[in-house]
């Protein structure tokens, strides 16, 4: 009952001004969070040249160290004497005279994603290719944090541990720190790509719906149990900026977790709460795929209209595995409709994201849906990843993102509870583009961690006021604005052609005379021609490799180690870990502090969600899914065949039951 009494006080607080600390204070770190992540970003873009590339090769043979293998330069164990939180909580407490972690400040670590492990040493070059062009930015990321520790020590934290993200799962971070994700052949399991503040930085703020076929034919392959990993993908990448929401379908749609036809916002508790519900998907019935579309624009025109949106760029993913149970005119005509609402409204209609999974996946109304209406077609087998497939939508407005105008965008993330030490904190997070061809291309994003104790003490106070004032701010930050977004109609190939395979993908283009002569360019970065990257081997040394977390990580406060000089058993000897430091220290006190967090910005959201009392109920006769009688069908009608030659409004589509509600376990 004490617990949940502060979840009260909490959600309180969160709606109460707070007139104490120094809101000036705060806000300068927040401008100066910015500047360092712009900064940063902007830096990376100048190694982004085929010239800086060739340099860059030439020096990184045996010059990285891998996360889960290398063993760092020379690694210092500075505890919480230092700055505040420098310690690894599996290690211990970070005080004097106990146990904490190593960092090496030094050097920055380099990890790769599952979908592009191979055995060290035998990378492929375009991994390659990424690790020895990052690595000219080192020296950078040293001269950052050097310059930022005057600041800092100011409000007795350290500067911000940050690092780059690639596109193609390539990570580098400095400080160097041993890595908790890594397998028993030393590789990590960290794939940046999927992580909340990338997806953030790449995308912007966004409304997404899911439209997921769960007919009976997805009982075939495990089709369902792919679903359900692509779409929980999907939803918790989202951020603290983004609204979502997920519809079923088979023979009629459903409004998972929900009947009010209002989109979430994406905070950690309404994102996880719909993983349960993904999770409870049991496939039957037919493929209407009316029903699912139909399901998503009412659930857009509600949010729409009483707010429940970013007001920024709008999405359907659609998937499904079947040939289509009802009227493909239908279809369209419901489409157009809509859309015609969207340009009425001096607003850019949904784009539409259509995926055929499976081997006997119907292909032609999906690809010619994406076609008609400015979406985009992918095609998944069996056997191939849907997950993949799917998170790769950001790409889409990672290119309109691109625009020279967006230069100052910056994301912020839901805070979250840091790996390293259990401190709370938020990530600022800014795209990198290389801008050597005509269209900008995504190379990854930028991430610095801010710890929330620095801000509280930038406001004065350290305590639960400080704190939701704090929360508020990010919450504001992360909804502020929305990117400029122009895509040409030769970009739109681009991203069919080339969107989830870096290789073509040829049957997903619509217009292919919308480019130049030169062709469809693709949305790989810039490359070095003339140096031969088969010769090169990445790491200085595999001396961990096998080592347990707790031998690569653990130390003594104070301590100082130089590679190369302690063997397996001498670090097995010297390995600090205090009593109880994780299991109890960690797991519970993160969990309480999880819930309290996720509390406060639940209340947060609640105080600024705005709703209208107007009903938006309307009494209608339905035919076709296509309101006959008011005033949107009416002047569509009226309208259509000037905005949309040759599409013609149908009424044949039979009229829908009503959603069956979720009954799913929870």
């Amino acid at each position: 009952m004490k617990l949940l009494g502060q979840v009260y006080a909490l959600l309180f607080c969160a709606c109460t001004p707070f007139t104490n600390g120094s809101t000036g204070a705060l806000e300068d770190m927040f401008e100066r969070m910015t500047s360092d992540t712009l900064e940063f970003a902007s830096y990376l873009e100048t190694l982004l040249t085929e010239e800086g590339k060739c340099d860059a090769i030439q020096v990184c043979s045996e010059a990285n160290y891998d996360s889960c293998a290398s063993e760092f330069p020379l690694l210092e164990c500075p505890g919480n004497d230092v700055s505040y939180a420098i310690h690894v909580d599996e290690c211990g407490s970070g005080k004097k005279g106990g146990c904490g972690g190593f960092f090496d400040f030094t050097a920055s670590k380099v990890s790769l994603a599952p979908s592009i492990w191979t055995a060290l040493g035998s990378e492929e070059d375009h991994v390659k290719d990424t690790v020895c062009w990052t690595l000219a930015a080192e020296k950078e990321m040293i001269r950052i944090f050097d310059k930022a520790k005057d600041y800092w020590d100011t409000y007795s934290v350290s500067p911000p541990v940050f690092y780059f993200g690639a596109d193609n799962g390539v990570f580098r971070q400095y400080p160097a720190t041993a890595e908790k994700s890594c397998n028993e052949e030393s590789n990590s399991s960290y794939d940046p790509r999927v992580r909340p503040w990338y997806v953030a930085a790449s995308s912007g703020p966004k409304d997404i719906i899911l439209v997921l076929d769960i007919s009976g034919s997805m009982e075939i392959e495990q089709r369902i149990d792919k679903l359900k990993l692509a779409a929980s993908r999907v939803i918790s990448t989202l951020g603290i900026g983004d609204y979502f929401a997920v519809v079923s379908f088979s023979d009629d749609a459903t409004q998972l977790g929900t009947e009010d036809l209002l989109l979430s916002r994406a905070t950690d508790d309404n994102k996880k709460a719909m993983l349960r519900y993904i999770d409870a998907l049991e496939p039957g019935g037919g493929t209407i795929y009316y029903s699912g579309f139909e399901k998503a624009f009412d659930i857009f025109e509600k949010s729409n209209s009483v707010e429940v949106s970013t007001s920024c760029r709008q999405a359907i993913l659609f998937v499904t595995d079947g040939d289509m149970g009802d009227s493909e005119q239908a279809l369209y005509d419901k489409i157009a409709l809509e859309r015609w609402q969207y340009n009425m409204n001096d607003k850019k209609p949904p784009v539409i994201f259509t995926y055929s999974f499976g081997d006997s996946a119907p292909e032609e109304v999906p690809q010619r849906m994406a076609c008609r209406y400015d979406g985009v077609w992918s095609r998944i087998s069996d056997e191939e990843n849907l997950a993949d497939s799917m998170g790769g939508y950001y790409k889409y407005f990672s290119y309109g993102l691109g625009d020279q105008r967006n230069d100052d965008f910056v994301a912020w993330v839901s805070p979250y509870l840091y790996a390293n030490g259990g401190s709370l904190g938020t990530t600022a997070s800014a795209p990198v583009y290389d801008r050597s061809s005509e269209h900008p291309i995504l190379v990854g994003v930028v991430g610095f961690d801010f710890t929330l104790a620095a801000m509280e003490r930038a406001l004065g106070e350290e305590g639960r006021e400080s704190r939701d004032i704090i929360i508020e701010d990010i919450v504001e930050r992360s909804i502020a604005k929305c990117p400029i977004f122009n895509l040409t109609d030769c970009q739109m190939e681009s991203l069919r052609m080339y969107g989830t395979d870096p290789t073509g993908f040829p049957a997903a283009i619509c217009y292919d005379y919308m480019c130049p002569s030169s062709g469809i360019p693709s949305l790989e970065s810039v490359s070095c021609t003339t140096e031969d990257l088969s010769s090169v081997s990445l790491w200085d040394n595999v001396n961990v490799r096998n080592y347990s977390f707790e031998e690569r990580a653990c130390c003594n406060v104070g301590e100082s180690r130089v590679a190369g000089t302690v063997t397996l058993s001498e670090v097995q000897e010297q390995m600090c870990v205090e009593e109880g430091s994780f299991p109890v220290g960690l797991v519970v006190g993160g969990a309480v502090g999880a819930v309290l967090l996720i509390a406060i910005i639940a209340g947060i959201v609640i105080c600024k969600r705005k709703r209208s009392t107007a009903s938006t109920t309307q009494e209608t006769a339905s035919i076709g899914g296509v309101l006959k009688g008011n005033a949107k069908y009416e002047a569509y009608n009226n309208d259509q065949q000037d905005l949309f030659p040759g599409v013609a409004a149908s009424p044949s589509a039979p009229k829908l039951p009503a959603p069956i509600p979720f009954s799913g376990r929870v």
